[in-house]
């Protein structure tokens, strides 16, 4: 059963960069460490190298790392004489001595497991095309991204967040929340009987969510629980545009896009082309 635990910082800043991706860079820092860790086999990691590594892609100067590391509040530094710098007391550094980079300890011990989640957030962050989380089907299809990454724990807190503020369309989270609840849990029946009854009060399309194809792979899961089968995972579509469609459905979303960016000043999207950060991380570590 799936025991939802207590929103973490990694989990915490995931959250914050769906509300506002000009702070997705902020994931981008944490992908070059992991890399760096990858290659190095060490999870101390030189700052000259991470910072090397991060301001080649995403900054012209290296002004700012100091801002940057208190943020993200996930990474500490140590000098040579093994003191620690954390929060504040990072800006007391000076650059020009020599200092480490590494991961506070709660998440060394699941390495791998973090460095998944990271990709994770990052391959779900990449995908945003607005600077604010301002409207239901912005908000609809992140939910769906997060569902299909298998990120069930996020899911969950981002659903209750986003219907209160979408109250009109609580159902459809609440339509996903049943399958998270029925793919956790042993007795998952009446878990997927809700969601498809709940799946019921949507039109087949929904903010371009195949919703009619979400229908039957609820009932597919309810029928296998009554059998006493294992589930499916579920993976919730969108609906294909047709050929006669596309075009302009391409012109009005590009249209949009360049609108929102210019009403909220968000940033353009940031295509990652460094070598260190072209690997998803399988760590020896």
């Amino acid at each position: 059963m799936l025991e939802l635990r207590e929103r973490d910082r990694l989990e915490s800043l995931f959250l914050e960069v769906l509300e506002d991706q000009s702070k997705r860079e902020l994931l981008l820092y944490l992908l070059c460490y992991i890399q760096l860790v990858k290659k190095e086999g060490n999870f101390s990691i030189g700052l000259d190298q991470f910072l090397g590594c991060a301001y080649r892609s995403f900054r012209a100067s290296r002004s700012q790392w100091k801002d940057i590391l208190v943020e993200l509040n996930l990474l500490k530094i140590t000098d040579i004489y093994g003191n620690v710098y954390v929060g504040k007391d990072i800006y007391k550094l000076q650059e020009d001595n020599l200092f480490f980079v590494s991961l506070y300890e709660q998440y060394l011990e699941d390495f791998y497991g973090f460095s998944n989640r990271v990709v994770k957030y990052w391959s779900i962050a990449h995908k945003l095309s607005y600077s604010k989380l301002w409207n239901p089907q912005d908000a609809i299809h992140l939910g769906v991204y997060i569902f299909n990454e298998e990120l069930y724990e996020e899911y969950m807190h981002y659903s209750e967040l986003q219907k209160e503020r979408f109250k009109k369309d609580a159902v459809f989270f609440e339509v996903l929340e049943k399958a998270v609840k029925g793919t956790t849990i042993q007795d998952c029946a009446k878990c997927w009987w809700e969601a498809l009854e709940l799946a019921k009060n949507l039109p087949n399309v929904y903010y371009g969510v195949d919703v009619e194809k979400l229908r039957k792979s609820l009932e597919n899961n309810w029928r296998r629980c009554q059998k006493g089968k294992k589930v499916e995972k579920v993976k919730v579509e969108f609906v294909k545009q047709t050929k006669g469609k596309g075009f302009w459905r391409y012109l009005k979303d590009t249209i949009t896009r360049l609108y929102r960016r210019l009403v909220h000043k968000g940033p353009w999207n940031i295509t990652l082309k460094e070598e260190c950060l072209r690997e998803r991380p399988r760590l020896n570590v």
